[in-house]
């Protein structure tokens, strides 16, 4: 019983894409089997139908994006559902870092509260034209100028927050009763 070329061999066997050993085995396989030739012909036939036809007129470029901005969602998905490791023990690095975090938070807070003009400044600079993302406990905000667009966490809880240097935030929850999963990403280009 002589084994036949699978269909992906001959096909690339048509449009002349295989290298000098396979070709010569397939070569030598289809000179001696009818029914190899003939998926061979209709390949190449095929393949010369679909060189002549024209292509639509696309815009690369918003594919492009397109699918860096579904690359970067699969991602964010993904982050989300993966499980936790656990770590086995104490890690005083770790430990420092978010330390150092709370007491930047606090400090923030303290300077928040105690220096009102601080906020007057705050306010008169989101005025401003330059956009700007911010983060907060109730979602995600893009503002530029007076115009603004703001993501709402459902009932004001971020599970997860993340801001990158690039200008990227995300906000990621999980609905406790329904189990449901949030993201909210804006990406500022």
């Amino acid at each position: 019983m002589t084994r036949h070329p699978g269909e992906g061999d001959l096909a690339l066997l048509a449009g002349g894409e295989t290298g000098r050993a396979q070709r010569f085995w397939l070569d030598r396989h289809v000179r001696d089997c009818a029914a190899c030739q003939a998926k061979v012909a209709e390949y190449h036939a095929l393949r010369s139908e679909l060189a002549d036809s024209e292509l639509p007129d696309l815009n690369w470029n918003f594919l492009a994006a397109d699918m860096r901005a579904n690359i970067r969602l699969g991602l964010e998905a993904g982050a989300c559902v993966r499980e936790p490791r656990l770590s086995r023990g104490w890690n005083p690095k770790l430990t420092m870092a978010f330390a150092s975090l709370l007491l930047l938070a606090g400090s923030g807070l303290v300077v928040h509260d105690v220096h009102p003009l601080l906020n007057r400044q705050k306010v008169a600079a989101s005025v401003s034209a330059t956009p700007v993302l911010e983060s907060s406990r109730f979602g995600v905000e893009f503002r530029t100028g007076a115009n603004s667009l703001m993501l709402l966490n459902r009932h004001g809880n971020a599970g997860n927050k993340t801001v990158s240097a690039q200008g990227d935030i995300g906000t990621r929850s999980v609905d406790i009763e329904s189990g449901s999963v949030t993201i909210n990403a804006v990406y500022l280009q």
